[in-house]
């Protein structure tokens, strides 16, 4: 079991009037949108708002494309937490991996991109730590490429520092991971034997940025 955590603010939130109820404690119904909530095979969810936290199991909510949709007793979310909430997701994996990039317009770059994820998921899970990072720089390269609404510059180096000084989309921590990976190209090449090989170490932090900018991305 896997688990992703979203903030969740007014703009994702939408409460309604429940016509369907037949008990006074639920008399609304809350539509939670997530972005990437189809890409997920969700088990339940954890939502906390405020001082309160409540576990919902499959019985409790049905998901509606990206939208969790639940009954609740609750007009509002501002009695709680006027700045959102949270929704732990706990998942046992990605039903579609293309559907974790829903802002990337063109279809044949998400669903390529999708599958870069897809095999760099497979090599951290096998430890096969250069292998990942390599195919991590596919995925960097066709987000940045996405974002930067498809440059006619594909180069990798000049894509990272226009989305970090330019653009501002990634942090210094985000764009020292991107370099990371853009260097550690080069070690298939034979006279780099002596730089510094992908440990596991840099795997987890290159998974690590490579998951919050998902999520950052989507919203």
């Amino acid at each position: 079991m896997k688990s992703m955590v979203f903030k969740v603010d007014k703009e994702n939130l939408t409460i309604k009037d429940n016509p369907k109820s037949t008990s006074l404690e639920y008399n609304y119904t809350w539509n939670i949108h997530v972005p990437i909530l189809k890409a997920l095979s969700i088990e339940y969810f954890v939502a906390q708002y405020g001082p309160l936290t409540s576990l919902f199991d499959n019985m409790d909510y049905y998901i509606q494309g990206n939208d969790i949709v639940l009954n609740s007793e609750y007009a509002s979310l501002e009695s709680f937490d006027p700045n959102g909430m949270l929704i732990t997701l706990h998942y046992h994996g990605i039903r579609d991996y293309s559907l974790l990039f829903p802002w990337i317009a063109d279809i044949k770059l998400r669903n390529r991109v999708g599958e870069f994820y897809e095999e760099a998921e497979k090599n951290f899970e096998q430890g096969a730590w250069l292998s990942f990072a390599l195919m991590c720089g596919a995925v960097f390269e066709g987000m940045l490429y996405a974002k930067l609404n498809m440059p006619k510059g594909t180069d990798f180096f000049n894509m990272i520092n226009e989305a970090y000084k330019d653009k501002k989309i990634i942090n210094s921590q985000q764009k020292k991971v991107m370099d990371t990976v853009r260097i550690s190209r080069n070690l298939v090449h034979a006279n780099r034997f002596k730089t510094d090989y992908i440990t596991r170490k840099k795997a987890m932090d290159i998974m690590t940025t490579i998951n919050k900018l998902i999520k950052q991305f989507a919203y």
